[in-house]
């Protein structure tokens, strides 16, 4: 009966103990899936931002992008250069009020 007891709390402190949440502040990051783009293409937006539960896409390519996929992309039907910005956070924000995101991330891109 001993040797179940023990045995039991010791896998019981192994399984709690190997479980570790991330820590740490909210982080943005993305890339975009190629370097040159032309009208028409599609652009990636891959996401890899540590530490949120909110995340939301901004473009000038076009209106606020989904914030339900973690990856996004945009098609730009236009030539120039476009900024994406990317928010995140660790608690729930909405896209009236970026201001309570914990990171935010700017990148451009160039349409020819």
């Amino acid at each position: 009966m001993l040797r179940t007891a023990l045995l039991l709390f010791f896998v019981s402190l192994f399984a709690f103990s190997s479980c570790k949440k991330k820590t740490g502040s909210a982080k943005a990051c993305f890339n975009f899936s190629k370097e040159k783009v032309k009208v028409g293409d599609t652009l990636y937006l891959l996401n890899c931002s540590e530490n949120y539960k909110k995340f939301i896409w901004v473009s000038t390519v076009g209106p606020t992008l989904d914030s339900i996929r973690r990856h996004s992309m945009v098609i730009p039907m236009s030539t120039g250069t476009f900024d994406v910005i990317l928010y995140v956070g660790e608690y729930d924000f909405y896209s009236s009020d970026y201001t309570i995101a914990g990171s935010e991330l700017r990148k451009s891109f160039t349409v020819e």
